[in-house]
């Protein structure tokens, strides 16, 4: 994705600005919640943040970037390797996965104070490994099937903050 060095500089400076979300998110959560909840807000925030760093590089990277079938799922691209030669998808992956996290972690702000850990560890799972993933294929990889009929998302609009939204909603719902 990155042609140049400059390129690839920019990439990297955009990834850690989207990364900085992340603090930035579990102090708005906890900041909005009862005092004697701070530490579990954080906590899920950085446990959601590891969970979607190993199930998008485990799967969701492969699911969503990889060669399409049909438009709806990606086939490869699976366990992206930084050795590869010039770090392979490394820079291309981790910008990514910041945006994987961080709908994960809208979800998180509205799930405060009201589900179970272990719940929401699952919740994360679910997320990073099988929504975003899917629905960012079908929008962002060159051969996904809304991208092909017209569909443009720009800057994430849809894929990263509708799907933590509705996700929010449904588990907010429950």
């Amino acid at each position: 994705i990155a042609d140049s060095a400059l390129d690839a500089m920019w990439l990297a400076v955009a990834t850690c600005l989207v990364f900085l979300m992340q603090p930035g998110f579990a102090l708005l959560e906890s900041g909005l919640t009862r005092a004697k909840n701070t530490i579990n807000v954080a906590t899920k925030n950085l446990t959601d943040f590891v969970v979607s760093t190993l199930v998008y590089w485990l799967l969701g990277f492969g699911l969503m970037f990889g060669d399409s079938i049909g438009g709806w799922i990606g086939a490869d691209r699976f366990l992206p390797d930084s050795r590869a030669p010039g770090g392979g998808d490394s820079l291309f992956f981790l910008f990514e996965l910041m945006f994987c996290a961080t709908a994960v972690t809208i979800v998180s702000g509205a799930l405060a104070e009201r589900t179970r850990f272990t719940a929401y560890v699952v919740i994360s799972l679910v997320i990073a490994g099988v929504i975003y993933p899917l629905f960012g294929h079908w929008v962002w990889n060159d051969n996904g099937w809304l991208k092909l009929a017209g569909f443009h998302d720009f800057a994430g609009s849809t894929v990263v903050h509708s799907v933590g939204g509705w996700v929010a909603l449904a588990g907010s719902l429950i």
